[in-house]
Order: C-alpha cells, then sequence, then structure tokens
C-alpha cells in the first residue's frame, strides 16, 4: 500500500515537472518570431530613409553641378596679325605703315562684342565685305551687330597694339553706338541673307523639281557643257533680271546665259545666299545635287 501511495506521488510529481517544461518550448519561439518581424520593419525603415537620403543627395549634386557662367574671352588671342595693312571702308586690303590687322575672326551676331579702345572693325560673310565701322576714340565700345556677317577683322594703330581686345560679350563700362564714319550705303555688301522678315516670290516649287523640266543624271560644268552625272539635276531654262535680287536655299550649281550663248557657272555653297549679279544674263539653270530636291527654292525679293 505505502509502494502504491509512493508510485502515485511519483507520477504527479512527473507530470508537474513535464507541464514545466512544455511552457518555455512556446515561449523562445513566439519570441523569436516577434523579433523577425522587428527586423524586417527596421530594415524597411532604414531602406526607406536611405532612398530618402539618396534622393536628397542626388538634389545637392544635380545643385553642386550647375555651371558657373563662362568667363569673358579675348576672341583676338591666337589670331595672327598682318603689320602695315589695314581693311578701308571698301573692304579692301590697304597698305598703311602704322597701322595692323587681323586676320579673320570667328563672329555671331547673336552675341555681344567689346572692342577695348579705337580701331575699325569690318565684316564679312566668309570672303564678301560687308562693311567697316571706325570706333575712332578710346573706349571701351560694344561694336554693332550685324547678322549679315560671320566673320570680322579688326584694324588698329601701332599705339593700341598692346591694349587692343575683342571680348565676346559687353562689358560693364562700355558703351554701344559710337561707330563714326561708317561705310557709305552704296559701299555696303549684302552678306548672308537674314531670313527674318524676308519677303518675295518663289521661282518655282517641288512640282516643278519634280516634273518634265528638271532633267536627272546630268548637270552644267564650267564651260557650260552638260554633262553626266547620275547624281545630280538639272532645271530648264528659268528666266533672270541682273536688277533683281535672289536668294537660294540650297547648295547648287548656276550657269547663266544670255539667250543661248553661254557666260559662266557659278558655284554656291554656303546657304541661305544671293545669286550673284550677272550683267548681261537672262536665262539661268540650276544644277543641283539629288540630297537637295527636297530643300532647293530660288526666291525672287520684293
Amino acid at each position: 500500500m505505502r509502494l502504491l501511495i509512493l508510485m502515485l506521488a511519483g507520477a504527479f510529481i512527473l507530470a508537474g515537472c513535464g507541464d514545466t517544461d512544455e511552457v518555455p518550448i512556446d515561449e523562445p519561439e513566439s519570441t523569436e518570431t516577434e523579433t523577425e518581424a522587428t527586423k524586417a520593419v527596421e530594415e524597411e525603415e532604414s531602406t526607406e530613409s536611405e532612398e530618402i537620403s539618396n534622393d536628397d543627395g542626388g538634389e545637392n549634386r544635380e545643385t553642386e553641378s550647375v555651371e558657373e557662367p563662362a568667363e569673358p574671352v579675348n576672341v583676338m588671342d591666337g589670331i595672327e596679325v598682318l603689320a602695315g595693312y589695314w581693311i578701308n571702308y571698301r573692304g579692301e586690303d590697304d597698305a598703311r605703315g602704322h597701322m595692323t590687322r587681323t586676320n579673320p575672326i570667328e563672329y555671331n551676331s547673336g552675341q555681344d562684342y567689346t572692342v577695348t579702345t579705337a580701331s575699325y572693325v569690318s565684316y564679312f560673310y566668309g570672303d564678301e565685305f560687308i562693311k567697316t565701322n571706325n570706333y575712332g576714340h578710346d573706349g571701351p565700345h560694344i561694336i554693332e551687330s550685324v547678322p549679315e556677317a560671320d566673320r570680322l577683322i579688326v584694324s588698329f594703330s601701332e599705339p593700341e597694339k598692346d591694349t587692343v581686345q575683342l571680348i565676346n560679350e559687353a562689358l560693364e563700362d562700355a558703351s554701344a553706338g559710337n561707330e563714326v564714319n561708317t561705310t557709305p550705303d552704296e559701299l555696303i555688301g549684302r552678306g548672308q541673307p537674314v531670313e527674318e522678315g524676308m519677303t518675295g516670290t518663289i521661282m518655282f516649287g517641288q512640282d516643278f523639281l519634280t516634273g518634265d523640266d528638271v532633267f536627272t543624271g546630268e548637270r552644267i560644268d564650267d564651260e557650260g557643257h552638260f554633262v553626266d552625272d547620275e547624281s545630280y539635276y538639272v532645271t530648264g531654262a528659268l528666266a533672270y533680271t541682273p536688277s533683281e535680287d535672289y536668294i537660294i536655299t540650297a547648295p547648287a550649281y548656276i550657269s547663266y546665259y544670255s539667250g543661248r550663248r553661254f557666260i559662266e557657272t557659278v558655284e554656291i555653297t554656303a546657304v541661305p545666299a544671293y545669286l550673284p549679279e550677272v550683267k548681261g544674263a537672262n536665262y539661268i539653270n540650276i544644277s543641283f545635287h539629288e540630297d537637295h530636291l527636297l530643300d532647293l527654292n530660288i526666291i525672287e525679293l520684293e
């Protein structure tokens, strides 16, 4: 009996110990799950924080990468000069022992330029002279803007050789409108045509260029002969009046005739351009490359 009581008591004790051991088994699993969830939230918040930080950093980098305004440049630097000459009001290379002129300088009429001392500024379109302005007193002067020009030549006297500069902006202490003794109107060249405000009559349209009056596979050479050239077209005769102004819109060869008599063929490369005036001519033929079939035209200005 005593043995039975001891066995039952042992069984109750073992059962109590078993219950006690089961509780800690579930608790670590719950704790681990909560820890993993906490880590996931923390990692997500950390990722969002990094993205915000990167975005801010990108904005800062973008702000920091804003380019500073370019410093003004003396565009005469590195340009060769010719001593003993200047460009006169006719655009001629005129010998003067006390003068010096630069070689041509690239020019953009869309920006301001300042000449720092007394000088002469001559405007050109390619080799075609337009005008010479005289800035004859002290300086600095903001030079006149001439849209028809793409090159300049600056002429200056011996005393100015160490101080003359042509700066590619309007300096604060410079003033405009100081050009005097400019080239007379009858000597001013036309330069490059300015399309803004241009009015006139189109001499032919695309129907003409693709019609029977345009011949394929040939062009007119410098001697007035029709020669085979598979990549060229040539128009039939077009009426021409030397006293009128004509604009051509694409590179081409212009052949001038008086009736059936050939006069000359002129090549046009830089466009838009005025057709050269050829006195005595009353007809022209235009030879052009097939690449310009869609952009070629002649405009007779009003």
